[in-house]
C-alpha cells in the first residue's frame, strides 16, 4: 500500500512540473494605487433644521367609555402586545405605557412612547372581575370613545 501511494505522488509531482518550457519574457509587474477618499469628519455633515434627534414622543390620551358604563375601572395602556385565539390580545405587561383609574367612565393623561410606535393595547380592567375591554389604537390616536 505505501508502495502504491508512493507511485501515485511521484507521478502527481513530475506531472505539475516545470514552467512549460516558455521562452517568452515576464511582464513587469503592475502596481495598482488605490483611490483615495477624504476622510469625512463631523463638520462636514449635513442636518436638516427641522431634524429631531430626540425619538421619545409626548402625547396624550383621552378615554371616554362613560356611554357604556360608569362603574370602577382601571385602564392600561401597553407598547407590545399579540393576537390570542379567542380573538383577544395578550398584553406583554412589562411593556405598560400608562396605567390610571377612569373616573366616571373617562380618563385623560400624558404619555410618552418612541416614534417609531405604531399600535398599542388599551385594556380597561373593571374591578367586579369581569372581563377587560380590550381595544387596538394607533400610537398617534388622542382620542377613544367607546
Amino acid at each position: 500500500m505505501k508502495i502504491l501511494f508512493a507511485i501515485l505522488m511521484g507521478l502527481v509531482l513530475t506531472a505539475c512540473g516545470g514552467d512549460g518550457g516558455s521562452s517568452g519574457s515576464t511582464a513587469p509587474p503592475v502596481s495598482i494605487t488605490p483611490e483615495t477618499q477624504p476622510e469625512v469628519t463631523m463638520t462636514d455633515l449635513v442636518i436638516p433644521v427641522d431634524f429631531d434627534f430626540n425619538p421619545i414622543t409626548e402625547s396624550s390620551l383621552e378615554i371616554d367609555i362613560s356611554g357604556l358604563t360608569t362603574q370602577r375601572a382601571h385602564l392600561s395602556v401597553y407598547k407590545t402586545f399579540t393576537s390570542d385565539s379567542d380573538m383577544g390580545y395578550v398584553a406583554n405587561y412589562a411593556s405598560k405605557v400608562a396605567s390610571v383609574p377612569l373616573d366616571n367612565g373617562v380618563a385623560n393623561f400624558d404619555y410618552i412612547i418612541s416614534d417609531n410606535q405604531g399600535e398599542m393595547l388599551v385594556e380597561i380592567w373593571f374591578y367586579d372581575g369581569s372581563e377587560p375591554i380590550q381595544k387596538v389604537i394607533s400610537a398617534g390616536n388622542s382620542s377613544v370613545v367607546m
